[in-house]
């Protein structure tokens, strides 16, 4: 049991959910408002009402306490990290369905957004993988939940962010697949216009046929200012618009293909440590080009190189401010969406110059999770495609009232068009 590990008067690191029971009431006696962390620092829920803050960190509740190979199922603490569990689970030959595209993804916290990834259109969304789970509630109470039992308090905990509990263990469903082992041949096809992408985008999400992992990419930059060598002034070069769909399906490995996929690796860990150590305006052309080598996904990778390619590159590019907004758009209204989407973040780029690159990544999700979301919001039950926007900013800070116009149009995107937003 132990008690809470204090590392400073506002962080605190429990071992096990006895740990979490006695901080969060301590906190609420201290009118402390508690920030959940599900692993290292990145994304953080607020958990609480009082103004004064403290930090509750799942890192050390990482365990994976059980594996049942009958029931093909996995039972761990909220804070492992999904890339370890799935380590784990390769050595029985078996995977989780749902992964994050980075390795510090932990099981709570991708529970407490949802969770998707480039499998999505077979697989749903992580939390359709989870069978059931063991929270407690802001009064410091123990409780469970599951598919079977007490459904209701599960939708709601599912997807909140933390504010409807901490998640601090959870059982998932797990799939028979050898992903170390598992080679897949990428189909790519790439676009220079914005149209012929999301036509092509909507096919593939409307039939993936034997797809095992699905993807598109978009980058649209504005006219790059660069100063000219000799003498004053600046040069002004075009803008860059290009994507790429990317369909991965099994192949049998031969001597060329490993050759191949090692000579990839290597290539793309170099770029990601270059990139990495290139700051500043300086080295904002080669972090851009760290993001443009995933516009290329090698022709040949297995399962695991393919979930966490992102990873190996696209984090040493992703450095400075963005706004980002994901919208799971209904497949009959997906291109409307993208292109409502795109057009509304372009018009304020051109109007004050607010973005310089506007990206889009998307694929297919098929979640009965999201099909009870609908129904419970007098919505169409439906498949969708989640499309995720990333608009980089100037170094100035996009205007509040600026901001509150984008959300503005953002939300009458999804009112008319029965989608629904998405906490990335």
């Amino acid at each position: 049991m132990g008690t809470p590990h204090t590392v400073t008067s506002e962080e605190y690191l429990p071992t096990d959910t006895a740990d979490v029971v006695r901080t969060v009431r301590d906190s609420r006696d201290r009118a402390e408002r508690l920030t959940v962390r599900g692993g290292e620092p990145t994304e953080e829920s607020a958990f609480g009402l009082a103004d004064q803050r403290a930090v509750l960190s799942l890192r050390k509740m990482n365990s994976v306490l059980d594996i049942n190979l009958g029931r093909r199922t996995v039972r761990v603490q909220a804070g492992a990290k999904l890339s370890e569990i799935d380590r784990r689970l390769g050595a029985h030959g078996l995977g989780l369905p749902v992964v994050g595209d980075h390795r510090d993804i932990t099981a709570g916290g991708f529970a407490s957004v949802g969770g998707v990834s480039t499998a999505s259109h077979r697989y749903g969304m992580f939390i359709d993988q989870i069978v059931d789970l063991e929270y407690v509630d802001p009064d410091g109470r123990i409780g469970t939940c599951g598919r079977g039992h007490h459904t209701e308090r599960f939708q709601r905990i599912l997807g909140a962010g933390g504010r409807a509990g901490i998640i601090t263990a959870l059982t998932l469903d797990v799939v028979e697949v050898d992903k170390d082992h598992t080679w897949l041949t990428t189909d790519a096809d790439r676009f220079l216009d914005f149209d012929s992408f999301v036509e092509h985008a909507t096919a593939e999400i409307t039939n993936p046929g034997s797809a095992a992992l699905q993807v598109g990419r978009w980058v649209d930059t504005a006219p790059l200012k660069v100063t000219r060598p000799v003498g004053t002034g600046q040069v002004t070069l075009g803008a860059v618009r290009f994507g790429q769909w990317s369909s991965l399906y099994p192949t049998a490995p031969t001597r060329g293909l490993r050759a191949r996929r090692e000579v990839g690796t290597r290539t793309r860990k170099s770029l990601g440590a270059i990139a990495s150590a290139a700051g500043g305006r300086a080295g904002m052309p080669v972090r851009n080009a760290a993001a443009g080598a995933l516009m290329f996904a090698p022709k040949v990778l297995t399962m695991r190189d393919a979930e966490y390619l992102a990873d190996t590159v696209i984090n040493s590019s992703e450095r400075g401010p963005a706004y980002r907004v994901g919208v799971f758009a209904p497949l009959a209204n997906y291109g409307s969406v993208f292109y409502g989407l795109h057009d509304l973040f372009s018009e304020h780029r051109e109007r004050s110059g607010c973005f310089t690159v506007i990206s889009a990544m998307t694929y297919g999700v098929r979640s009965p999770y999201l099909r009870a979301e609908a129904a419970a919001r007098g919505l169409t039950p439906a498949d969708y495609g989640l499309i995720t926007f990333t608009c980089r900013l100037r170094p100035s800070a996009l205007p509040s009232e600026q901001l509150r116009e984008i959300v503005a149009g953002i939300d009458d995107i999804c009112r008319s068009e029965q989608a629904l937003r998405y906490s990335v």
